[in-house]
């Protein structure tokens, strides 16, 4: 099979280091790892774009044709349409809503006319969450055509450590670690998470907080959490994050009930793989990734009550945490990058527009 994975956003081309790019990069070397002859094509100008598009079919036959939707991009469904290849179209969030409230976008039409010719023309439009579908749905598109797919994780990259192997400079071994990972944004409720360690260590829970990413994270501990009590890495490279993220006993999101739940948490399954167990608000698909009491738990968003007891819970009860790590390592396995690519290419041969 040849797949054209196309990527119209210069925010998110291969060579950066935020998760979108990560994203990108890991769903095309699983479509390779899947035995699918990948061409990447990240290119925002669309004249560009479509001689790339042209010169690919002439260098052969086309199966799919893969895009990560940016904002007005038309020109890879308009290649599909006019050549009868397969569109499969992977939308993250509702990028035009999205522009409007935090970039002050001001669109005369255009940008709304060509997400709803993108969104009705392709095949199929796999959405990364039931709030990005319903935002989909809503551009008129056939409900047929719309599946729910979360992102998933390198089950090959993120593999559970033990022993010595899971040690950390300046991470006691004999305490319960609570892991964060990311880049900081102010909808990732971070000041909670800071706030809970402080609590924990207050009342003499043997807790220690490694948090390895992007942002002022000392800025936010400062005055809640003693740096005897926690490390952080700042940013590191994907190649990294792994083995730092399988040091974490726990991950809580922390995320206030006004956060946005279209929302596909990458860090989640990540931690997940690596037998962490998650504690998460009951937000977007939060509740559907994480099974409460099975491989993790599930709060009230905003209940710092519930969360600081699921959490304290956790701490106490090493075979509870060692019951839901092991279930959680077997659901992020089941989503795994890998088993994405597979699917969507098992959709090809039957891929017919309703």
């Amino acid at each position: 099979m040849r797949v054209l994975c196309v990527n119209q956003d210069p925010g998110i081309s291969p060579d950066r280091s935020k998760g979108a790019a990560i994203h990108l990069m890991a769903l095309r070397e699983a479509f390779g790892a899947e035995g699918a002859a990948v061409l990447a094509l990240d290119e925002p100008d669309a004249g560009r774009l479509d001689v790339a598009l042209e010169a690919a079919l002439a260098a052969g036959p086309v199966d799919l044709v893969y895009e990560r939707y940016a904002l007005g991009g038309v020109t890879a469904s308009r290649f599909a349409r006019r050549t009868g290849v397969p569109h499969v179209l992977e939308v993250n969030a509702p990028l035009l809503e999205e522009a409007r409230a935090h970039r002050g976008v001001e669109d005369d039409g255009t940008l709304l006319a060509a997400e709803i010719e993108a969104y009705t023309h392709a095949d199929r439009v796999l959405a990364v969450s039931s709030e990005v579908a319903r935002s989909v749905l809503a551009r008129g598109v056939a409900s047929a055509r719309v599946v729910v797919r979360p992102n998933a994780v390198d089950a090959e990259r993120f593999l559970p450590l033990a022993g010595t192997e899971r040690s950390i400079p300046g991470v006691p071994d004999d305490r319960v670690v609570l892991g964060w990972h990311g880049r900081l944004r102010p909808w990732h409720g971070f000041e909670r998470l800071a706030a809970l360690v402080g609590r924990l260590l207050h009342e003499g829970l043997p807790v220690h907080l490694l948090a390895v990413g992007a942002g002022d994270v000392a800025a936010s501990l400062r005055d809640r959490v003693p740096s005897t009590h926690a490390t952080t890495l700042g940013w590191r490279p994907q190649s990294e994050v792994a083995r730092i993220v399988a040091r974490f006993d726990l991950m809580a999101l922390t995320y206030p009930p006004e956060a946005p739940c279209y929302f596909s948490p990458l860090k989640l399954l990540e931690a997940m793989a690596v037998g962490a167990v998650p504690v998460v608000p009951d937000l977007g698909d939060l509740s559907s990734v994480v099974r409460h009491g099975h491989d993790g738990l599930v709060v009230t968003a905003g209940d710092d009550v519930a969360l600081y007891d699921s959490v304290v819970r956790l701490v106490e009860d090493s075979d509870l945490r060692r019951r839901f790590g092991d279930a959680a390592i077997g659901t992020a396995r089941r989503r795994s990058w890998r088993g994405l690519a597979a699917e969507i290419m098992g959709w090809t041969p039957g891929l017919v527009t309703p």
